[in-house]
């Protein structure tokens, strides 16, 4: 009998984009720009998507290494002030395993040269799938798309 576990964590990132605000909550909520950074590693075979960005909109992404298993991120949107906030709570699945729940907040502020992005995280890791530090390197890796994405789009600006 597999012993059942909930480990919850917090963890928060914050990163500096040099585009205003708008760029960035549009690279969150236009169905294209998103599809175009928020997906796994390159060499991943793609899966079913949708995307309905409002509130109590359901977004699912799923892919997986060609003959590996299908990650699969289930989302609904609770709260959206454009080029401000955008709050979700989702889960992740490995093919038909939840393996976290979780609610993520994603704050946008003008600063500088562009804008300051803080997202917080509120994560439960289930039935023993704990990997804290892998989660955190995997958002950070999606930042890291996001910003590519954005600079291939808007072109490098200063501050990148």
């Amino acid at each position: 009998m597999t012993q059942r576990t909930a480990n919850h964590h917090t963890f928060v990132i914050e990163r500096e984009f040099p585009y205003a605000p708008s760029l960035v909550f549009f690279a969150y909520s236009n169905p294209d720009a998103k599809k175009a950074w928020f997906s796994g590693p390159p060499d991943w075979v793609a899966g079913p998507s949708s995307f309905d960005f409002s509130v109590g909109g359901r977004e699912t992404s799923a892919g997986g290494p060609k003959g590996g298993p299908m990650h699969i991120y289930n989302g609904t949107y609770l709260e959206i002030v454009p080029n401000e906030r955008i709050i979700n709570a989702f889960s992740m699945h490995q093919d038909e395993t939840i393996l976290t729940a979780s609610v993520g907040t994603t704050e946008l502020r003008a600063g500088g040269e562009g804008t300051r992005v803080k997202y917080t995280e509120q994560i439960v890791f289930l039935d023993g799938s704990d990997h804290l530090a892998g989660r955190i390197q995997g958002t950070e890796a999606m930042f890291q798309l996001m910003a590519d994405y954005m600079n291939k789009t808007y072109g490098a600006r200063a501050g990148d």
